[in-house]
């Protein structure tokens, strides 16, 4: 009875250590942070923030960034004191349909433990979301590029036929014998006025 009353209680340690690790990490802050903001709970976010980045949760708030939801990918470590996590959020303006915004959640480590970098995390936002933006649009101009060139291509081949029967027409005539004026008539060139009236 003894060693299953350990053994329940060292379980317990175990997977109270191993929350405590997870939540540790930079995604385990990351994901804090971001339930944090969801629920519009700043002061919690603040404690998950850099100190001098804090100031731009104001923008978190506003209604027309405030994200709805939010989901994480994968973490990438740069070096001991910085990581960045693939983070999606999804925002809606009352009235409006969800928008998607990537971008990346960045953290550095203090003597806190990990916390966001507020300002980089809404900056990679901003730049992962115009790159979206000028992705899609760069498709659709290479989409109407392509209709463009198709059209243009079809439009210089029918103008090519038409040309080459213009040209198989023009070889036609000029390969006719030319015809003589008829003969009862003089080959008289007709005289040439001056400026004067006088016939030269």
């Amino acid at each position: 009875m003894k060693k299953r009353l350990f053994s329940w209680i060292l379980f317990f340690i175990f997977i109270g250590l191993f929350g405590c690790a997870a939540k540790s990490t930079p995604k385990g802050v990351a994901d804090q942070f971001w339930q944090a903001v969801q629920a519009r709970d700043m002061e919690t976010a603040k404690l998950l923030s850099t100190w001098d980045t804090v100031d731009y949760l104001k923008y978190l708030n506003a209604e027309k960034f405030h994200p709805e939801r939010y989901e994480l990918g994968v973490e990438q470590r740069q070096g001991e004191q910085q990581a960045k996590v693939d983070t999606v959020l999804y925002t809606k303006r009352q009235g409006q349909s969800t928008v998607k915004l990537p971008g990346l959640t960045v953290l550095v480590k203090t003597e806190k433990g990990w916390r966001v970098d507020v300002k980089k995390t809404l900056a990679s936002v901003v730049k992962l979301t115009i790159n979206n933006v000028f992705e899609q649009l760069n498709g659709l101009l290479q989409e109407g590029v392509k209709e463009l060139d198709k059209t243009l291509s079809e439009s210089m081949q029918e103008l090519g036929k038409t040309l080459e029967e213009g040209a198989r027409e023009l070889r036609k005539e000029l390969s006719k014998p030319i015809v003589p004026p008829p003969s009862n008539q003089p080959n008289q060139v007709p005289p040439i006025q001056t400026p004067q009236g006088q016939q030269i």
